[in-house]
């Protein structure tokens, strides 16, 4: 049986670890995910084999959040992916918002859920047939499949119209078919999220806002001593206070002593951990906005709309900015710079294919002249 004591240790250890970790809207999200599970799980009536197993699990996340809020990029993206429905329980979330079916699809009155609980076929029809939202999200996935993602891309779904002996396919085989593709697929769904959400992770990966920066670690509260303490150990106590005070960046504390703080905040940081460049994380926000979509419908037309992360600057996407003032300074006096003109991809490629056609000729030629 698992010791109550250890199970209160490693959920103070996870909300302590989640109180250091470099994002704000990762730790309101991971701090509810951890207080529903641990309250989820409150009754002592699970056998002890899955208790074990759960102790296990959170004591292996408490070490994830840890190292994280230390500043591994590794462990800070497995928080992230989580937090924003790329992998984990949030990610089950988005896919059941996702998959709810609309008003028009349900059942307007008691007759019509009858009818649909009596006939079979209808329920089929109502499963095999995805609402307007899914399929047109399905289909997005399908065309602009991240390439960052673990996943492989999305197939569809593919049922012959004959069988080889030239009969139409039973429909036991279609519906096998169907379920197969149908959990290929939603194994494979990057589900979209709201609006605001997509907005910051594109904020924070092209810089427009600044990256939060890694929370002051806390000292461990010491233990008062007794009242009837030494009165030179309370005398040097005082004198130590008064000192620190007329001392520039000095501190007193009551377990260390006298410290004269000659370091930056940065600098304290990097002594206990190694803290991520600026650039790093943004390309670690880049590559998870990159896998996350957003979707809305026109109030006009009534069609779905999805937009995904690009993941890229604008002069690795291909898209040549204009250059600023300053950079314009360093060109003072110098002859205008010719135009760039645009490269023309799909010729670049042809005479590409064209020189390698001619050298497989060329190659060809002496070896035969070279066998003969």
């Amino acid at each position: 049986m698992v010791d109550s004591t250890e199970v209160l240790h490693i959920y103070r250890r996870l909300l302590r670890a989640i109180t250091y970790l470099p994002d704000s809207y990762a730790r309101i999200n991971v701090h509810n995910d951890v207080v529903e599970r641990f309250r989820k799980h409150r009754p002592r009536s699970s056998p002890k084999h899955i208790t074990k197993n759960r102790v296990e699990k959170a004591r292996t996340t408490a070490g994830c959040l840890e190292r994280a809020g230390h500043g591994n990029l590794d462990d800070l993206k497995k928080v992230l992916m989580q937090t924003h429905g790329r992998a984990g329980g949030r990610r089950r979330e988005l896919i059941k918002d996702l998959l709810r079916p609309d008003e028009s699809v349900l059942p307007k009155d008691d007759s019509a859920v009858k009818e649909l609980i009596e006939s079979p076929k209808a329920q089929e029809v109502l499963n095999r047939n995805p609402n307007p939202k899914v399929t047109a999200f399905i289909e997005s996935q399908r065309r602009n499949h991240p390439r960052d993602s673990i996943k492989s891309k999305i197939r569809q779904l593919e049922i012959p119209k004959k069988t080889i002996w030239g009969h139409a396919p039973a429909q036991k085989l279609q519906d096998s078919k169907w379920r197969k593709w149908w959990a290929q697929t939603l194994d494979k769904l990057l589900p979209p999220v709201p609006q605001h959400e997509w907005d910051r992770l594109q904020d924070l990966a092209l810089g427009k806002i600044p990256l939060d920066e890694f929370p002051r670690r806390r000292y461990r509260p010491v233990e008062e001593k007794d009242k009837k303490e030494d009165m030179a150990y309370r005398y040097l106590q005082l004198k130590l206070r008064s000192e620190a005070a007329q001392i520039e960046g000095a501190i007193f504390d009551p377990q260390r002593g006298l410290e004269v703080q000659t370091k930056t905040r940065e600098e304290v940081l990097n002594e206990n951990h190694e803290i991520p460049p600026t650039r790093a994380r943004r390309r670690l926000y880049a590559l998870i906005w990159s896998l996350t979509p957003t979707i809305s419908q026109d109030e006009v037309t009534k069609k779905w709309t999805v937009t995904w992360g690009s993941g890229k600057s604008l002069i690795a996407s291909g898209t040549l900015t204009q250059p600023s003032a300053g950079d314009m300074e360093l060109f003072e006096g110098l002859p205008s710079l010719p135009e760039l003109q645009p490269v023309d991809r799909e010729k670049s490629a042809r005479e590409r294919r064209q020189r390698q056609a001619a050298r497989q000729a060329r190659w060809l030629k002496e070896t035969m002249t070279t066998n003969v």
